[in-house]
C-alpha cells in the first residue's frame, strides 16, 4: 500500500495547486472531554493555517480578496429556496396558531372557573339569607328578640321603608270622590245599556239555549195532522 501510494502521490507541484498546510505543532489537549478546551485548540490551529495560507497565496501572485462585483452562484436553486421559505413560514404560522389556541383554552378555563366561583358565592349568599329569614320567622313566633345581624337588619329596614314609601305613593281617593262613587257607581254601563253585549260577551258561547224564548207545547196543545 505504501508503494502504491507513493506511485500516485502528487510530487513536485507548486503549493497553489494543492493548498496543503500542515500545522507546525500538534494539538495538545489535557482533557479531551472538555469541549471548550478542545474547540479552542482547533480554533488556534485553523487561525494559524489561515494566516500562513494568506501569505502563500499572495506569494503565488494569486488574488486573495474577491472583487466587489463578484457574484457567487448558490448551491441551491431559487425554486428550492422558495419552497424552503414557504415551509418555514407555514411551520411558523402553525406554531403561532397552536399558541393562540392554547391561550384561548387557558382563558376559557379561567373564565369558566370565575363563573363557577361567582355562582357558588351567589348560592352561598342565597342560602345564608334564607337561613336568616327562617330564624326571624322562628323568633317572631316565639316572641324573641328579632335581632339577627346588623347588616341583615339594615337590609330588612330598607326593604320595609321602600315598601311603605311605595304604599304611600299610591293615589288615595278624596271623601267627595268616595261619596260620588257610592251614589253613582264607579263607571261602566248604566240604565238601558247595562245588558248590552260587549266584544267579549259576543265571542262567548257558553250557556247558549236555542229554545230560550220559544213556547213549549205539551199535551192537548199539540196538533196532529191526518192524511
Amino acid at each position: 500500500m505504501t508503494r502504491i501510494t507513493e506511485e500516485f502521490k502528487l510530487k513536485n507541484l507548486p503549493w497553489i495547486e494543492t493548498m496543503t498546510i500542515t500545522s507546525k505543532e500538534p494539538i495538545v489537549v489535557e482533557d479531551v472531554n472538555n469541549d471548550m478546551e478542545r474547540e479552542l485548540a482547533f480554533y488556534k490551529q485553523a487561525l494559524e493555517a489561515a494566516k500562513l495560507g494568506k501569505k502563500l497565496v499572495e506569494k503565488a501572485d494569486v488574488p486573495f480578496w474577491k472583487p466587489d462585483d463578484y457574484f457567487a452562484e448558490m448551491v441551491k436553486s431559487d425554486e428550492h429556496m422558495a419552497k424552503i421559505n414557504k415551509k418555514l413560514a407555514n411551520e411558523k404560522a402553525a406554531i403561532k396558531a397552536a399558541e393562540d389556541a392554547k391561550r384561548q383554552r387557558q382563558l376559557k378555563k379561567f373564565g369558566k372557573k370565575v363563573q363557577i366561583e361567582k355562582q357558588l358565592e351567589r348560592q352561598k349568599q342565597k342560602t345564608e339569607t334564607l337561613e336568616k329569614i327562617k330564624l326571624l320567622k322562628r323568633k317572631r313566633k316565639s316572641g324573641e328578640d328579632l335581632t339577627v345581624d346588623d347588616n341583615f337588619d339594615i337590609a330588612l329596614e330598607k326593604a320595609d321603608t321602600k315598601r311603605a314609601k311605595k304604599d304611600k305613593d299610591k293615589p288615595t281617593k278624596s271623601l267627595k270622590r268616595v261619596m260620588k262613587d257610592k251614589k253613582y257607581g264607579s263607571g261602566g254601563k248604566k240604565g238601558r245599556f247595562a245588558k248590552s253585549n260587549t266584544a267579549e260577551s259576543s265571542a262567548e258561547l257558553g250557556g247558549y239555549n236555542k229554545m230560550k224564548g220559544k213556547p213549549i207545547f205539551k199535551g192537548k196543545g199539540r196538533k196532529s195532522f191526518k192524511k
